[in-house]
Formats: structure tokens, C-alpha cells, sequence
């Protein structure tokens, strides 16, 4: 990647030059950042939220789809690749845009949950199709997820701990069960009180 980090990049630019790359990369405040590769318990998690949200939108105009989808901040000039997103927009097979995305999920990592509940909500909550902002944590059961209100802020709500709960998304009328996304992956303990 050198030569990428010398200059400051245009949305365009960036474009332009990742439809030649063999690798994602993100674009944030006009820097090119390589994505790295993740754990069996992060791809874990991502797999099961994508399979769940699968079964529960199948007919609806809303698919689940991973990492491999772009979301494009305008108002920051920002491209973000989430773990998960919803997309209720239109389906253009040759897209590799979310033309709608309505719920985001983001699988945090000891190393990433600072940046992804601080700048990437950020970035999230510029977007105002997204509706639902989740992050998933894979050291522990706990399911972070903000809603947009009335004023059209993602607001923070009470972080779900309990395996025997349910994720709510009114927005899609869907819910997810906090047994489903942490299916396969223990030994992923309850925080402790």
C-alpha cells in the first residue's frame, strides 16, 4: 500500500482505486485503511447473525449480507465495509453499495470496541437510513444497540447480557435471540454482575 498514506484521498479517488485492489480497504477522514483478518469467534458470530437474519427476511425487500458490502458516509466522505448489514433498498446484483442500509452490526474485539462504539457510530449515525447500530461483543455475552429517535440521533440503549434474551430490530420486524448470534462459541461467559 505505499503511495496510499502520502496524500489526502477524495471519496472518488478511493473508489476508483479500490475497484482495482485485490484486498477491502476502508476510507476514513481521507486515509485508506486496511482491513485486517478477524477470529473464528468474530466470523463466528458475524455467520450466525447473517444465517438468523437470513431465515427471518426471507420475501421481505430487506437481505442480511457481510463484510463484503460497502456503506458510503456522504457527509463525511467516509466507506465503511460492516460485519453485517441489513439493506432495504434496491438489489442491484452488480452493487458492492448497500443502497439502503437500515441495521448495522459491528463484532467488537478487545483491540476494536473503543473505535467501533465511538468513530464508526459516528460515522453511522451521519447515514440516516441506519436505523439500528449493534455491536457484538466476542469475549463476552453482551449486545450494544443503538436506535435513531425523533431527532434523527442513534441513541444508546441498555446493553443485553442475558443468553436467554432477544434482540429487538422493529425496524425490519425482526427479532434475534441472543442464543442464536452466540451459537457455537463458547466458552463466551455472562459478564459478571
Amino acid at each position: 500500500m505505499s503511495g496510499t498514506a502520502a496524500k489526502r484521498w477524495t471519496l472518488q479517488e478511493f473508489l476508483d482505486w479500490e475497484e482495482r485492489q485485490e484486498h477491502r480497504h476502508e476510507f476514513v477522514d481521507g486515509e485508506i485503511r486496511m482491513m485486517t483478518g478477524g477470529t473464528k469467534g468474530h466470523a463466528g458470530i458475524a455467520r450466525n447473525i447473517l444465517f438468523a437474519l437470513y431465515g427471518r427476511l426471507r420475501g421481505s425487500p430487506c437481505l442480511p449480507f457481510g463484510s463484503d458490502l460497502r456503506v458510503t458516509i456522504p457527509s463525511y466522505g467516509n466507506v465503511r465495509y460492516p460485519d453485517v448489514t441489513v439493506d432495504c433498498g434496491r438489489q442491484d446484483p452488480d452493487s458492492q453499495e448497500a443502497s439502503k442500509p437500515v441495521v448495522v452490526f459491528e463484532v467488537l474485539s478487545k483491540s476494536t470496541a473503543w473505535y467501533d462504539q465511538t468513530r464508526k457510530l459516528r460515522d453511522y449515525e451521519a447515514c440516516p437510513d441506519i436505523l439500528h447500530y449493534v455491536c457484538v461483543s466476542q469475549s463476552e455475552v453482551r449486545v450494544s444497540v443503538w436506535l435513531r429517535d425523533g431527532d434523527g440521533r442513534l441513541v444508546a440503549q441498555d446493553d443485553i447480557t442475558d443468553l436467554t434474551a432477544t434482540l429487538d430490530l422493529p425496524a425490519i420486524g425482526v427479532d434475534l435471540a441472543l442464543a442464536d448470534i452466540y451459537e457455537g462459541l463458547a466458552p463466551i461467559s455472562e459478564p459478571q454482575a
